[in-house]
């Protein structure tokens, strides 16, 4: 007989939306039923040798809360090498979730998994929406030396195999394995393609098969690098086949062409790996629908998830994990299991049909309630682990004046790996005898110096009892939140004095100024135009953008997956509304302007979703813009009450700059996009030109530029117009459907056709961004820094006056130079080490130092999954030197500290 020319490895798996159309429980019953039949068939027949759980472990959770009692028969088959589990915990949307967010999620499904008996090592990401430029290099960071994928490719693959190097930014490189029939080619063998359940008893049809087998030969060895073919046998929900032995019997001796083997995804690329010859490489992200629907609308549907997360992701990556580990070297317990169910509770809401907002009203409904547990851990570890830290703080108590109300010391922390000069916020209390609120704050740094203040807010009220029991029954409750000039070092602290006084004093001045209609520093004046739209100077170079903050309406009627105009579109701008202009903070350390005005907005799409009506409805719309003492970045809060139906709200930046590219921060990246869409002639899904960006991005011509942080605002577009590029950020996108099929911007459905009504979003949201007019490049400017000042401001904890610290400043970890940017601090898992984590967020190679406020006795180069790769040499002095850190490669550290 002659050799087969091809062998076909079929692979039985189920991807498993842990929610969609269904609600969570729901699709566990199904899931449960799963994995009944599933260990009945692999304990019954041993020729059902592999299958694949989806490369997800949380399945396994979800499973044993109902079926605790299989536990042991699960870990059997993944110590057998049958039944693969892992790498991930949750299978995630890449592009809406932080890239600690994507390590965490790995990290998890790593300790998950091992506590079962192995890890599959293969990247499996079947169906998230695009891939982000930093995966290889996160997966290979944990050991997986593969990305199976569908979604994502372009033209990049015009003249490749569909095995290909996919390289990320800093060199590191996957095998890249694209599953250009999906990863459900081999779905329902012997059966209709979509026939749906295999439980519902569907008779096979042997021949049927052999066609199927025949028609995926036939159609992957057109682009196939090896004699290996994949056949996933699985689609989403799918329970396993139990006559898939039978049906690979049966064609093995009847097709001559090639072999059928039963496997799983670590043979396949084992197999491919040890038969390819040269490969093309593909660099950086894959964010494009040449073969599938990328379904980029989701960055903006329900936008109130997206903020919700971002909210948890800066709370345990930048407060609560890092300062909770700083606690612990100082003494402190660290609360590990409690962290990581904050960490559970977020990555649960990270599946690619939940944060992008394209599942059924309930599902979304369900998702708050996590991210409020993840906040509400988080808050409670970060208030301990600051309390404590606090206390190593002291500064000299100043003398109080007789009728004192409160007299504080104001602890100021800093998350960032640079120092941060910048106003922070401190709540106060104290009794009063009388409703009479004007106090005056006299701020104190530690040498005793008066810095200017600024109260934001005071008022006095009847005082509860579950509000502050320091507060006499017969007194009033005096509470203030109070601006104060912060200068805080490196991941650590600075302390301040803060005292009332009844008579006001002399406030030193700031460079802060303020009319009726502007305000000013030394680095920028902003001017509110009479339509609400502002007029930025940047001082230093005298150049001017005008118009920014332009509101701009358009209809949508596509549905939560992907964004579409409609047939007669119509476009409304608040060019000609008249805004109530109003100044209503003006310094010394931070002036605001509010802007109110109302959209007049048809009330939804016109009945056959051709136009907009003709019904007009009132979206009241306030806006405040506000400045900082020494900072050239405009921070803006804007307010919308939707009371509209089907439209897209977006605020419009001018640029007045020529370009053909822009950048914008990513996962461990900042990527140069190009303002041109791809040739996409007999694409699946045309380009679309709205992106998803991670903190800012930026516009500039190398002489100037113009910025803009979003704080959980990921969706924006860079509009070429004949006045130059146009940042356009995406506030709100009010749909009214799961999914439809007559999109202009889509052909066909992307899911159920189920109406969706809460994902019109309306009522009153609040937005925050900010832009930084520059100089230079996005470097040169240090953006990542304004993003992160925008997304993590400083924290400010009141403690006694009497305390006994040591310390006015102290920074526990220094990791030096700040393009070295630090995104993890925490815990070893395994060890007694502080884990770091940063990158060089540049493009050329630097070296750089890790120091710490005692000596570091040791130190290891870790990968992802924190074990160690290399010993690190220590100086005499506790540093750690880092030589020539390649551009954009992740860099994981453990320290180890001596007896304190």
């Amino acid at each position: 007989m002659a050799e087969k020319k091809w062998t076909m490895m079929v692979v039985p798996e189920t991807h498993w939306d842990r929610e969609w159309y269904l609600t969570f429980q729901q699709f566990r019953h199904k899931l449960v039923a799963l994995g009944d039949n599933l260990l009945h068939i692999m304990e019954t027949d041993p020729r059902y040798e592999y299958y694949v759980f989806d490369g997800q472990t949380v399945v396994l959770e979800d499973y044993l809360q109902i079926r605790p009692q299989n536990r042991g028969r699960l870990a059997d088959l993944v110590k057998a090498e049958r039944l693969f589990v892992g790498p991930w915990y949750v299978l995630p949307d890449e592009f809406l979730v932080s890239g600690e967010a994507l390590v965490h999620n790995i990290l998890l499904g790593h300790k998950i998994a091992a506590e079962f008996g192995r890890v599959m090592k293969a990247g499996y990401v079947p169906d998230p929406f695009g891939h982000v430029s930093q995966l290889p290099q996160i997966l290979a960071g944990f050991g997986l030396d593969s990305a199976l994928f569908m979604r994502g490719v372009g033209n990049e693959l015009d003249d490749l195999s569909n095995e290909f190097w996919w390289e990320a930014p800093d060199g590191s490189r996957v095998l890249g394995i694209h599953l250009i029939n999906s990863y459900c080619n081999g779905a329902n063998l012997g059966q209709e393609r979509w026939a749906g359940p295999v439980s519902a008893h569907q008779p096979v049809d042997m021949d049927m098969a052999l066609q199927r087998f025949e028609e995926e030969r036939s159609s992957l060895s057109q682009k196939a690098a090896t004699s290996y073919l994949l056949l996933n046998n699985g689609c989403d929900h799918l329970e396993p086949q139990p006559e898939l032995p039978d049906i690979i019997e049966y064609a093995n001796a009847r097709i001559e062409s090639m072999e059928i083997v039963h496997s799983h995804y670590e043979a396949y690329v084992e197999a491919v790996l040890s038969e390819v010859g040269e490969l093309g490489t593909v660099r950086g992200e894959l964010h494009s629908g040449k073969y599938w629907p990328l379904l980029s609308g989701v960055y903006s549907a329900r936008m109130h998830l997206k903020q919700a997360n971002e909210r948890c992701q800066t709370l345990l990556e930048k407060w609560a994990e890092p300062f909770c580990a700083l606690a612990w070297l100082t003494g402190a317990s660290y609360e590990q299991s409690f962290l990581w169910e904050a960490w559970r509770q977020l990555l649960r809401n990270h599946p690619h049909d939940s944060i992008c907002g394209c599942s059924s009203d309930q599902v979304h409904r369900e998702m708050m309630p996590r991210f409020w547990q993840a906040q509400q851990i988080g808050e409670t570890l970060l208030e301990s682990a600051t309390q404590h830290l606090a206390g190593m703080a002291q500064v000299e108590a100043p003398e109080t004046a007789e009728g004192c109300v409160c007299a504080r010391q104001v602890v100021v922390f800093n998350p960032s790996n640079w120092r941060r000069s910048e106003p922070a916020v401190v709540h106060l209390s104290g009794a009063v005898a009388s409703d009479s609120v004007p106090l005056n704050v006299v701020v104190r740094d530690a040498s005793g110096t008066v810095l200017p203040s600024q109260i934001v807010h005071q008022d006095v009220r009847e005082c509860r009892w579950f509000a502050n029991a320091a507060i006499p029954e017969d007194k009033l409750a005096w509470q203030a939140q109070v601006l104060l000039p912060a200068e805080v070092p490196p991941l650590g602290f600075a302390a301040y004095s803060v005292v009332t006084e009844a008579a006001a004093q002399a406030c030193p001045e700031t460079d802060i100024a303020a009319g009726s209609n502007w305000i000013e520093n030394q680095y920028v004046r902003v001017a509110v135009q009479p339509n609400g739209t502002l007029q930025v100077t940047e001082k230093a170079s005298g150049r001017v953008y005008d118009g920014c903050h332009l509101f701009e309406d358009t209809e949508d009627v596509g549905d939560e997956y992907d964004y579409s105009h409609a047939a007669n579109s119509m476009t409304i701008t608040s060019a000609g509304t008249a805004a109530r202009i109003s100044l209503v903070e003006r310094g010394p350390l931070q002036a605001t302007l509010q802007a109110d005005l109302v959209l007049q907005l048809p009330k939804s799409a016109s009945e056959d979703r051709r136009s907009r009506s003709e019904q007009a409805v009132a979206c009241a719309v306030t806006t405040r813009v506000s400045i900082c003492a020494s900072s050239p970045r405009i921070s803006v809060e804007t307010t919308v009450d939707n009371q509209a139906r089907d439209h897209r709200l977006r605020v419009w930046f001018p640029t007045g700059l020529n370009v053909a590219h822009c950048y914008a921060a990513g996962h461990f990246d900042v990527i140069r996009r190009s303002l041109d869409l791809p040739d996409a002639e007999g694409w699946c899904q045309q380009p679309q030109p709205t992106k998803a960006m991670q903190g800012f991005v930026d516009v500039n011509d190398g002489e100037h530029g113009l910025a803009l942080c979003a704080v959980g605002l990921p969706e924006y577009e860079v509009l070429r117009t004949n006045g130059g590029a146009v940042i356009a950020l995406t506030l709100l996108r009010s749909v009214g459907w799961l999914s439809r099929g007559d999109l202009i911007t889509r052909p066909g459905n992307a899911g159920p056709k189920l109406p969706t009504p809460e994902a019109q979003c309306l009522g009153q949201h609040t937005f925050r961004y900010a832009l930084v007019p520059h100089q230079g490049g996005w470097l040169r400017a240090q953006m990542w820094q304004h993003a992160a000042a925008e997304k993590a401001p400083l924290r400010a904890v009141a403690t006694d006056l009497s305390g006994s610290g040591a310390h006015t400043r102290l920074s526990f970890l220094q990791v030096e130079p700040t393009e070295l940017v630090v995104t993890c601090v925490k815990k070893a898992e395994r060890e007694e080490a502080l884990t770091v984590r940063c990158y060089n967020i540049s493009e050329h190679p630097i070296s750089g130092r890790v120091s710490a406020y005692r000596p570091i006795e040791r130190a290891e180069l870790l990968n992802l999954n924190e074990e160690p790769t290399e010993e690190l040499s220590v100086s005499g002095g506790g540093d750690v030197e880092l030589a020539d850190v390649p551009g954009r490669r992740i860099l994981t550290l453990a320290l180890y500290f001596g007896e304190s």
